[in-house]
């Protein structure tokens, strides 16, 4: 089976920029097409070795001194290389090296890791403090919101967390890819948290030229396109639109990449703890994009319900890869799949029998049970958790981060049906207001707990869709009748969602 693999923007990716006095444009093209070979050097194994780096932890002085080992070993190849280079030689030498293992065959400079210290020297960053950026919790409204309000960029930085950022250390400088991705990112965070040292637009996007450049070739390298490494690279790409772009529309578009990346790869790839922390990452904004764009989400299949489960973390009881985390991303999964059918359904309800709405109805009631149950199990979790984890700011933030997201899952879950079953419209139309209403006074309790508090607001527009479209509901409670499909669209339209328009979207299957 072949996967189109890229489309961020058509078939080229074309962005302007602007800079201070003047226009400044630099179109940049890059191509996302079918794979197709790239022309490779000849492979030099390395004998590079991984460290294992905490989370939560800084450089030990035994890691910095591998990393300084593996740099002078670096040194003495490029020296040796460079004394071959001035003796005569029917053959001629690789300009580059090539590093092949499992993960990554991609073509790369002879860059020393140490350059990564200097790296967090300068800018005042390890990579574990922008852990908090690769959090499922965010998406395009984050965008708005820092643009907006820069101040509340520390707020998210201030707990760190299990992120695929803590796997930068034991890479940087061993995949050309992610190192320009990394730099990128750490420019204009560090530009946000410092505007002082503010550097010019013009080198922001000299970066951004640059990694989106390495990220092109790598994806069309046929080997190198299944690495991890260039999904983190495109992942990062997406946190730096998040930080640099008000619309967080190239949010989007990197998304859709990753997106495209993960189906490439295929569910048997996905087995180290650099893999899984990449999938719990991206799967969440994956779900939010399709659910927006009226698409069902491809994760919506068993055999990656197996992936995430392998993801799962025991003893683990609020955090993105804990059993609740993973059981609420797989509903999460479900959910534009469910609306498509909806959607599809009330444009086109006069064609369609109503065995096939009963059956759509029984399929959302599943999932939306299976939501209610997850609430109960997370009452119950708050309940043994007690005062024990009152102290540690990450366990305490993530419990609302995953709170969050029950409601919204529901709301949308209980308007559904309500647009598709007359005889309890009343009861679900109720419900929806009220979990509305709990997520709303849930966001204004959270005034002490900054990193809570940015990831409901991103919640709140779902609420805030719930109750400004109540009077469409409202007025056919006593209806007996499928909703009109105008008034559901109303509600799409305020949760910023694509509509189905009964001809162009509607190559759907009607299971």
């Amino acid at each position: 089976m072949s996967i189109r693999l890229f489309n961020y923007l058509g078939i080229y990716h074309r962005t302007a920029f602007a800079t201070l006095g003047n226009w400044f444009k630099i179109t940049c093209d890059v191509k996302y097409g079918f794979l197709i070979a790239a022309k490779m050097a000849a492979s030099i194994h390395s004998t590079f070795e991984f460290v294992m780096q905490d989370p939560n932890e800084r450089f030990s002085r035994e890691t910095q001194t591998k990393i300084r080992k593996q740099a002078m070993r670096a040194v003495g190849a490029a020296r040796r290389k460079s004394d071959r280079s001035r003796s005569p030689s029917p053959t001629s030498t690789p300009k580059y090296r090539i590093r092949r293992d499992s993960d990554i065959a991609q073509l790369l400079y002879p860059m020393p890791v140490s350059g990564l210290e200097l790296l967090v020297k300068d800018r005042g960053f390890d990579p574990v403090d922008l852990s908090g950026l690769a959090s499922v919790h965010i998406g395009t409204i984050a965008s708005k919101i820092l643009s907006s309000e820069p101040s509340r960029l520390p707020g998210v930085l201030s707990c760190r967390q299990r992120s695929y950022f803590s796997f930068i250390p034991s890479r940087f400088g061993y995949a050309l890819v992610l190192d320009d991705a990394f730099r990128c990112l750490i420019t204009v965070a560090h530009s946000m948290l410092v505007p002082d040292c503010k550097p010019s637009h013009e080198k922001i996007l000299s970066f951004y030229e640059k990694a989106l450049h390495s990220l092109q070739l790598a994806v069309n390298d046929k080997k190198a396109c299944y690495s991890a490494e260039v999904l983190c690279a495109t992942a990062i790409l997406a946190v730096f639109e998040l930080l640099n772009s008000p619309s967080g529309q190239p949010w989007s578009q990197h998304i859709s990449g990753a997106s495209r990346l993960i189906q490439l790869r295929g569910p048997s790839r996905f087995t180290t703890e650099f893999d899984k922390t990449l999938f719990t990452s991206l799967t969440y904004p994956i779900c939010s994009e399709a659910l927006l764009n009226n698409e069902r989400c491809f994760l919506d299949d068993p055999t990656w319900s197996e992936v995430f489960m392998a993801a799962a973390v025991p003893n683990e009881t609020f955090t993105d890869r804990s059993k609740l985390g993973i059981e609420l991303m797989i509903m999460k999964s479900k959910l534009s799949g469910l609306t498509k059918r909806t959607n599809h359904a009330v444009v086109i309800q006069d064609t369609i029998q109503q065995e096939y709405f009963d059956i759509l109805a029984a399929d959302i009631r599943v999932v939306r049970s299976e939501v209610i149950g997850w609430r109960r199990k997370f009452n119950i979790a708050l309940i043994n958790a007690g005062e024990r984890s009152k102290d540690d700011n990450m366990d305490f933030g993530k419990r609302y981060e995953l709170l969050g997201i029950s409601p919204v899952i529901n709301i949308v879950l209980s308007r559904l049906l309500c647009c598709i079953v007359p005889n309890d419209r009343a009861i679900l139309e109720e419900e929806v207001q009220n979990v509305a209403a709990e997520l709303k006074a849930v966001q204004e309790s959270l005034e002490n707990n900054p990193r809570a508090k940015f990831f409901f607001s991103q919640k709140a527009k779902i609420a805030d869709a719930a109750i400004a479209t109540h009077p469409y509901f409202q007025e056919v409670l006593d209806s007996g009748k499928i909703v009109a499909p105008w008034r559901l669209e109303k509600f799409f339209q305020a949760m910023g969602r694509k509509c189905c328009d009964g001809v162009a979207c509607c190559k759907l299957d009607m299971e």
